[in-house]
């Protein structure tokens, strides 16, 4: 329907129909205990996980805290600092291992590239009249520029 009408009183939708009617944005969330914070906090990062989009993720994050900003105290600002640290070593750590695995990959590459420019050579003949002076050239490029 153009203007939603059909949709809200669709059989087979909302709580008639024994389904659970989702929560739209500007809805008032009532949490009273611990257990919760903790559902509607688990929600949230189930929905910001499906997307993945960083940017979105981030600001997000940054706004909760910025409107918490009178209820955090001292100890409670540490906490999400230590848990951000974590995360960031994590993440550190990770790259670091990728970072290896693709070092190793590209010494696979580098024999590959030798290999080839061996059966160049041999195929096409040795072409390494200049290199002497490439190597001048180089040099006067490092020197001066």
């Amino acid at each position: 329907d153009l203007f939603g009408g059909v949709d809200a009183v669709a059989p087979g939708r909302g709580k008639e129909a024994g389904g659970a009617e989702g929560m739209k944005a500007g809805d008032t969330v009532v949490m009273k205990d611990l257990k919760d914070h903790l559902k509607h906090a688990r929600k949230v990062s189930q929905c910001i996980n499906s997307h993945g989009k960083v940017h979105l993720c981030t600001s997000f994050i940054k706004e909760v805290i910025s409107e918490c900003k009178p209820v955090l105290d001292d100890d409670a600002i540490t906490q999400i600092i230590k848990v951000c640290n974590v995360i960031k070593n994590e993440k550190v750590q990770a790259a670091k291992k990728k970072v290896k695995g693709q070092a190793q990959k590209s010494k696979k590459d580098k024999a590959a590239e030798a290999r080839a420019k061996k059966i160049a050579s041999e195929t096409f003949g040795d072409s390494n009249m200049y290199d002497d002076y490439d190597e001048y050239g180089e040099q006067y490029e490092d020197d001066f520029f």
